[in-house]
């Protein structure tokens, strides 16, 4: 028994040794499939990486921004603009907003640039993603337009409409159940037993 507890052990360091350095490392070349280049209006530029491309509406990704010169010492906003008009339609975890635009964190996996990890463009159309950021010489802003096109797969209700079929006999003899049941506590009357 203490054997195999020591072999448990030991297989678990090894696993957790090699996990820390899989996990700190920065994003694997073949998770970024596109990059855009936004000019700053100092000048600058900052290099906006994508995890999915084309975008499509509902689908989940991450976004890398790099800034010529990298990111110490600076912050970076950005203010995603909706087809629509919303000031905060990016949906997906947002750690920390300042007004309407997101302060932009050091990507989860690639700690030497900002990220945004697991968000989604809610709608299709042509979404406008502004940058700020500020540091040491003072502000830049760009402008970078992204287009999302439909969703993946069939649309909502349908795939609703798919998945909960298979409960709707289960809704059926509930119903069904309650309603015997709801019967036969009508039919008994309750007696004084005092």
């Amino acid at each position: 028994m203490r054997r195999l507890i020591t072999a448990v052990l030991a297989a678990g360091a090894v696993v957790l040794a090699g996990a820390g350095p899989a996990m700190a490392a920065p994003p694997l070349p073949g998770e970024i499939v596109h990059t855009e280049t936004v000019r700053m209006s100092d000048q600058s530029a900052i290099t906006v990486s994508f995890t999915e491309w084309p975008i499509h509406a509902l689908q989940s990704l991450d976004f890398a921004f790099e800034p010529t010169g990298g990111i110490e010492g600076r912050t970076g906003l950005v203010t995603t603009v909706s087809p629509s008009g919303d000031r905060r339609g990016l949906k997906g975890i947002v750690l920390q907003r300042r007004g309407d635009s997101i302060v932009l964190p050091r990507h989860p996996r690639a700690r030497q640039v900002w990220g945004l990890d697991v968000v989604s463009l809610p709608e299709e159309g042509t979404w406008r993603f502004e940058f700020a950021v500020e540091g040491p010489g003072g502000t830049s802003t760009g402008v970078l337009p992204i287009q999302a096109i439909e969703q993946p797969g069939p649309p909502l209700a349908l795939s609703w409409t798919v998945a909960l079929t298979p409960w709707a006999p289960v809704a059926l003899l509930v119903a069904h159940g309650w309603w015997r049941s709801r019967r036969l506590r009508r039919s008994t009357m309750p007696t004084w037993s005092g």
